[in-house]
C-alpha cells in the first residue's frame, strides 16, 4: 500500500491530529495515530481514551490504505519534511516516510504480533442534528476556561456547564457567559471543548445520543462523552451567586489593570498568600500590597454610586479573570464582603475575596 500527497497539506493535517492524543504512557492507544485512505478520502485518527479526534480531507489520489504509527514520530518527522510531496508505503512492519531522504518507522504490534487496528467508537448517526457556532466556542475558551477547576476534588466542576448559559468555577472563581448552545443541559470535560477550538467552519454540527455527543464538519469530527456528574453541579447556588447585589460599579482600563498587577505581583510573596489590597477611592482604586511597598492608584473611567471600600482579593485569580476579558474597559462591581464581580458583554465572573485581619466584613480597613 502506499499514498502520495503534497507535504503541505499532511503537515496541516498532522498538526491538528496530533492534538487529539494525550499521549499517556499509561494507556498505549492514545500516543497512536492512524492513517486512513478511503474511497478518496484521507483521515488521520487520534484519541486520548474518552475523546476521538479526525481529521480529513478529501479527493486525495490513492488506492485504499491503512496503517497504524507512533503519532509522536510520525508528527515530528512529517514536521521537518521540506520536499513538495510526501510518499507514505507500508511495509510488512514498518512504515517508509520518503521525503528529503528514506525513513523507516517501525510499527507498533498487538499482543499476538499483529499490526494495531485503531479502535472505531459507535455512535447512532441518526440522531437528531443541532449546531453550534465556533465563534461561541473561542469567547468560552476565552473567557469560562480560566474559571474551570485545575483538580478533580470536585469532579464535576472540571467540566462545562451548559444551560441557559455556560457556566464554570473552581469554588474560589465563576465565570458566566449568557449563551444558550445546546437544546437540553449538557456537562462537557475540558478536553472535549478543548479540540472544538481545531474546527475551521463556523457551523459546527452536534448529535447527542444517551452519554455521547459528536461534533462534526466537513474535515474534522469530534466524538466524545459527556463528563458524569450533571446533577450533582452547583448551578442554583451559582445562579443566586450570579444575582448577588453590589451596590457600586466602576470602569477601569483593562490593559493597565493589568500592567499594574504584572507591577504589583513582583512585590507579593508566599507570605502574602497571593493577597493584594483594593481600596476604592472616590478619585480611582488604589491596589496596594500587603506589606504596603507597592501600591498605584488607576482613576476611574465611569463610577455609579460611589462608596469608600477596601478588600483583599488573590491577584492571580483577578489576574487570570481580567486577562481571560477581550473589552478595553473592566466593569468592577464592588461593596460586597465576600466577593466582587466584573462583567463585559454577555460575560459575568465572579471572585472571592480573601479573608484578611486588616478588612472588617463591611469593607473598611481597621486603623
Amino acid at each position: 500500500m502506499k499514498l502520495k500527497l503534497k507535504t503541505l497539506k499532511l503537515q496541516e493535517m498532522v498538526s491538528k491530529a496530533i492534538k487529539g492524543a494525550s499521549n499517556n504512557k499509561m494507556i498505549p492507544i492514545t500516543g497512536l495515530m492512524a492513517i486512513v485512505l478511503k474511497k478518496g478520502v484521507l483521515t488521520l485518527i487520534t484519541t486520548d481514551a474518552t475523546n476521538t479526534l479526525k481529521v480529513m480531507e478529501k479527493d486525495i489520489e490513492g488506492d485504499d490504505f491503512y496503517v497504524v504509527v507512533q503519532a509522536d514520530i510520525f508528527s515530528k518527522l512529517v514536521a521537518k519534511i521540506t520536499t513538495e510531496t510526501i510518499t507514505l508505503t507500508l511495509k510488512e512492519n514498518s512504515l517508509e516516510v520518503k521525503g528529503n531522504g528514506t525513513y523507516s518507522i517501525e510499527l507498533p504490534l498487538d499482543e499476538e504480533g499483529q499490526l494495531i487496528k485503531f479502535p472505531e467508537y459507535q455512535f447512532d448517526t441518526t440522531v437528531k442534528k443541532s449546531e453550534i457556532n465556533l465563534s461561541t466556542v473561542k469567547v468560552l475558551l476565552n473567557a469560562n476556561k480560566a474559571a474551570l477547576a485545575q483538580t478533580m476534588e470536585i469532579p464535576c466542576l472540571t467540566g462545562y456547564y451548559f444551560d441557559d448559559k455556560v457556566i464554570t468555577t473552581d469554588t474560589f472563581k465563576v465565570c458566566s457567559t449568557d449563551i444558550k448552545v445546546f437544546p437540553d443541559k449538557v456537562l462537557l470535560p475540558a478536553e472535549l471543548v478543548e479540540l472544538l477550538d481545531l474546527m475551521d467552519e463556523e457551523k459546527i454540527t452536534v448529535q447527542v445520543s444517551g452519554n455521547k455527543i459528536l461534533f462534526s464538519t466537513n474535515n474534522v469530527v469530534v466524538f466524545g462523552s459527556q463528563l458524569e456528574g450533571i446533577e450533582d453541579y452547583p448551578s442554583e447556588a451559582i445562579d443566586a451567586y450570579l444575582e448577588t447585589e453590589f451596590k457600586s460599579v466602576c470602569k477601569l482600563p483593562r490593559g493597565a489593570v493589568l500592567n499594574l498587577l504584572d507591577r504589583l505581583a513582583l512585590f507579593v510573596t508566599t507570605y502574602d498568600k497571593n493577597g493584594v489590597y483594593l481600596t476604592f477611592t472616590k478619585d480611582g482604586v488604589i491596589f496596594s500590597s500587603k506589606r504596603s511597598n507597592s501600591t498605584e492608584l488607576i482613576k476611574y473611567q465611569g463610577s455609579e454610586n460611589f462608596q469608600p471600600f477596601t478588600c483583599c482579593a488573590d491577584i492571580e485569580l483577578l489576574k487570570s479573570q481580567i486577562s481571560a476579558q477581550t473589552g478595553e474597559v473592566v466593569e468592577l462591581w464592588y461593596g460586597h464582603e465576600k466577593a466582587i464581580k466584573m462583567t463585559s458583554g454577555k460575560i459575568t465572573q465572579i471572585v472571592a475575596l480573601l479573608e484578611d485581619d486588616r478588612v472588617m466584613g463591611n469593607g473598611e480597613t481597621e486603623s
